[in-house]
Order: structure tokens, then sequence, then C-alpha cells
């Protein structure tokens, strides 16, 4: 059976490595010439772009129910109502909750379900047992990012699941990276790109940064990216404050031309207690920077990072480590710039065009119940 319409459901569309997966999915697909239904319970202020032949529909706006449980059973409703009226020839669904509300919306319906796990199991499914077993009994597919997180579920969605990695962006590809760029530059630029949130665990990089910084005064730390509003923000200002690190440890808040900003940096660094497949990570070495990240689970650095080869992993939570490897690429510069080099090898594993025929090719896959 010919892919003649897709259906996503996700939260929305923030600035987040699940929403850009979907936005380049569903570039890539009506550009393919398939028809394609984006399911949002919202819209956020700061988005990833849509195709106009993308048709948008955003379940809160057809709620009429009030009151936290009324609201969630109302999105239950009209999302069972959206697909029946739809009729895609699938529906693909992002992040647990999402998994979860397309789930259960579709009990009794022939429609096939690809569900896509996006982050570390433990923190994300763990606590909703009930759902995540009514999960893997509907879902027909699941799309994991790494064995680690396909191994924390039951082998019946195992075996008729499959992993892929997410795509690169091309603004990134088109970029030309040159590992050089970086070796005379008289301000050492340390970069992060990440909402700030408990999960991205800034605090480590601030200290491990902040140990190096008297031995290396040219250098600074850059952090981009959104507050997550979860209180990690105001601590972290607190501390930089408390320290007297603003003149090193700048926040350079959200970016529309990333690429552009980050590119000539001496590294880049990711501190996270816990993440799928870091999309800035593998941005960050498609532009040819050194990168140094925790070894979090569910696997996703360590998939993009073979230590020591094209960047360093360090434990989670030991800004020590962090500080030595961050020491170790300030003091080389034939290492930063041998790293840098492997680094750019990325772009042959996650290109658009062969992640795209990995995800077109399951989808087809399930739709004829293979």
């Amino acid at each position: 059976m010919k892919i003649k319409k897709v259906l996503f459901h996700i939260h929305a569309m923030g600035r987040g490595g699940a929403e850009r997966v979907v936005s380049i999915l569903a570039s890539a697909l009506v550009n393919d010439g398939i028809e394609v239904t984006l399911v949002t319970l919202w819209k956020e202020k700061n988005e990833y772009e849509i195709p106009e032949k993308v048709r948008r529909i955003t379940i809160d706006d057809k709620l009429n129910k009030t009151g936290k449980i009324g609201k969630t059973l109302g999105r239950y409703t009209v999302l069972r109502k959206v697909i029946k009226d739809e009729e895609p020839d699938i529906v693909i669904s992002f992040c647990n909750k999402a998994n979860f509300r397309a789930s259960i919306s579709m009990q009794g319906l022939k429609t096939p379900l690809i569900v896509s796990v996006r982050n570390n199991p433990d923190m994300d499914y763990r606590p909703y047992r009930l759902q995540t077993k009514i999960m893997e009994k509907k879902a027909s597919g699941c799309v994991f990012q790494t064995e680690y997180a396909k191994e924390y579920f039951s082998k019946r969605l195992q075996d008729k699941s499959v992993i892929i990695w997410n795509p690169i962006d091309e603004k990134y590809i088109k970029v030309d990276a040159n590992p050089e760029w970086n070796s005379d530059n008289k301000v050492k630029r340390i970069v992060s790109v990440g909402r700030i949130a408990r999960q991205k665990n800034h605090m480590v990089m601030v200290k491990a940064f902040e140990a190096v910084k008297d031995e290396h005064p040219d250098a600074v730390l850059e952090l981009y990216g959104e507050d997550f509003n979860d209180g990690s923000f105001a601590e972290l200002k607190d501390y930089i404050e408390k320290k007297s690190l603003g003149k090193v440890v700048k926040y350079m808040g959200l970016s529309s031309h990333i690429e552009e900003d980050i590119k000539d940096a001496y590294m880049f660094a990711m501190s996270s207690d816990y993440e799928g497949m870091p999309n800035a990570l593998m941005e960050a070495m498609t532009l040819g920077l050194p990168a140094i990240s925790t070894d979090c689970p569910c696997g996703g650095p360590a998939m993009l990072i073979e230590n020591g080869v094209n960047g360093i992993l360090t434990p989670v939570r030991d800004y020590k480590s962090m500080a030595e490897a961050m020491k170790k690429l300030l003091d080389d510069r034939d290492e930063r710039n041998r790293m840098a080099r492997e680094a750019l090898k990325i772009r042959d594993k996650a290109d658009i065009e062969s992640i795209y025929g990995s995800w077109k090719e399951y989808i087809g896959k399930t739709i004829n119940g293979n």
C-alpha cells in the first residue's frame, strides 16, 4: 500500500528536539507528495516552521470542557474525532504523554499507530506503568533512538520496533565547517545549546568552567537556550552572580541562526543528567566542534561520541571530570583540531535523506502489517 496520508501528534512545536524531527519529517513527506496533518494541543510562541501544505489542527481550540479532568478527557475525545475525520493511513506520535494520548484515543480504531520514544524511559515511562502497558499493546510499531531505550520496554514492543537516528537539519550541513577556524581565536568560546532545565544540569558545566577559568582568562562559556521555567535558571543565575562569573559565563538566549553563532567556537559542552538522541550535540559536531558530553542515559551521547576520538564523554554530575576535559581541549590545539575533524564525520551518518528514507520504509512496512 502506498503512503498517502500521515497524521503526527505531539504536544506542541516549540524548540525541542522531538519537535524539530517532526518538522523535518513533515517537510520531507509533503515534498514527497504525501499529505500530512499535524495535531498539537496548543501553539507555542516560538515554534519550528511547518510547511504551508501541512494541515495544522490545535486540540485545545476545540475543547468545550473546563477543569483538569474535563480538559484531559476532552483532549482524548477531540484527538479520536480528528483521527476518524482525517482518515490517515497511519498516526505517528512523539514523546511519552502524546504516545499515551494517541494509544488511549485510538482504542478500537484500525488505523496503525507508530509511537516514538524520545527520552530516558526511566524518567518518562516508569512513573506511568498502566499507560505504558496500554501503549505497548496498542502500538503497531515504535521508533527508538538508542538500544538502551529499546531494552526498557516489553519484548512485544521491541519485536516490532526500529532504531532511527535524528536527522541533521540541512542548515548545519550547508555551513562551510572548517575545524581550523577555531585555532587562533583570541576568545576561547565554549558553547552550549539547550533549554535551561534541570534535565540539562547546566550547573555542572558552569562549575567545570569555573575550575578552569583562572588558568584560561581568555575563555568564556556561552549558554544558548530558553528558560524552561522549572527554577533551574534562577538557581543558575544566583550562582553565577554569587561567584562573580557574569563576565565569563554569558546567557545568550534563543537564536534563530545558532549555526552561525557557534560555528567558530573552541568546543561544545553538554552536561545533561539524561538525554535521548541530543540534536544540539549532533549539530555541534556537524559544524566541526569537538564536543564534551556527560555519558548519560539513555545512551544517545555515547552513540554519537567515540570517547577520545571525536569528543570526550564524562560521568554524569561530575564537574571535575568535565573540567579536565575542558582543560585538555583548551590546552592542546592539535588534539582539539583532530577531534574536530573526526566530529565532522557525523554528517555522513545522519543526513536528512538517509534518515527520511529509514522512516519512510518503516512507515510503509507498518501500514502493510509487516
